[in-house]
């Protein structure tokens, strides 16, 4: 266990290091804190008399009419009670998360294909390592990611005489945990594939299916389109972190704090099944292409 632990010290550094001095982290990071400022601005310019209105600005009035057509005006009033900063953390984080998730099931597969994780494997290290060191790495870049997106918004609220919420930093806390989930379900796509194309099919292919489930949940539909979709839903919720995220935001809402915890638990709980089902693979289909 020792010698693996180290293997995945080792590994991890190095992968931290090599994301570190290409560009495409920071291109993405500073793509994510531009697109927060402009909605950071947009909410300003769309506050009147009577509050919030996003019909003043046209950003937010195409965000506010498409929000609203499919999850209904209630979610539209939830999602910016507090400001703007809810909705613009979750759409800073996302070229980044998109970039080290996509990264790192395409590294997976090619490293597999091209004989370098067999080249470990006889070694210094093995397949878990490897992608616990992989694991590793995108969180320890999406702990600061999401710590300099929250600096940067917190300046952002002070320019604009605005706050962030209490709802804020738990926000935090449950995104850095989906994305853990998500990540560790990148894993066992590249597990489970033999090359690049096919690992980062399948991992697209997966989240799409859960986020499809997740807006057909919400979607305003007939009562029996709907029945229909909240049936299908509740047979696959239980292996979707989507699921599970959309608990502990429904637990920040209503101030449940024990609810919270639980679905933070429940995230945690999905990443170590997926990380333990990844390593079982490897060690049946072993880690040649």
């Amino acid at each position: 266990m020792s010698e693996r632990l180290h293997a995945v010290r080792v590994i991890g550094r190095l992968k931290v290091r090599e994301t570190l001095i290409g560009p495409g982290y920071y291109i993405t990071l500073t793509l994510g804190l531009l697109l927060g400022y402009f909605l950071v601005r947009g909410f300003t310019a769309s506050v009147d008399s009577s509050g919030f209105n996003y019909h003043l600005h046209p950003v937010y009035d195409l965000i506010g009419r498409s929000l609203e057509g499919v999850f209904g005006a209630t979610f539209v009033e939830q999602l910016f009670a507090e400001g703007p900063f809810l909705f613009a953390l979750s759409v800073c984080f996302v070229p980044v998360f998109i970039y080290l998730a996509v990264s790192s099931v395409f590294r997976f597969g090619l490293e597999k294909k091209v004989g370098a994780l067999e080249l470990l494997a006889y070694g210094p290290a093995d397949g878990a390592a490897y992608f616990l060191a992989s694991f590793v790495k995108d969180l320890l870049l999406s702990l600061l990611s999401l710590a300099i997106i929250a600096c940067f918004l917190l300046a952002a609220a002070l320019m604009n005489n605005l706050l962030l919420g209490p709802m804020f930093a738990y926000s935090l806390v449950l995104i850095l945990f989906f994305s853990l989930s998500i990540y560790a379900y990148g894993i066992l796509a590249s597990s489970l594939t033999e090359n690049s194309g096919s690992a980062i099919a399948l991992f697209t292919g997966i989240i799409l299916f859960f986020l499809i489930i997740l807006l057909g949940s919400f979607t305003i539909v007939s009562d029996y389109v709907q029945t229909l979709s909240r049936v299908f839903a509740w047979v696959v919720q239980w292996l979707s972190p989507f699921f599970y995220s959309n608990l502990g935001l429904q637990a920040v809402q209503a101030g449940e704090t024990g609810k919270i915890v639980l679905s933070l638990i429940l995230l945690l709980t999905v990443s170590g099944a997926l990380l333990f089902l990844s390593h079982i693979t490897l060690k049946v289909k072993g880690v040649r292409a």
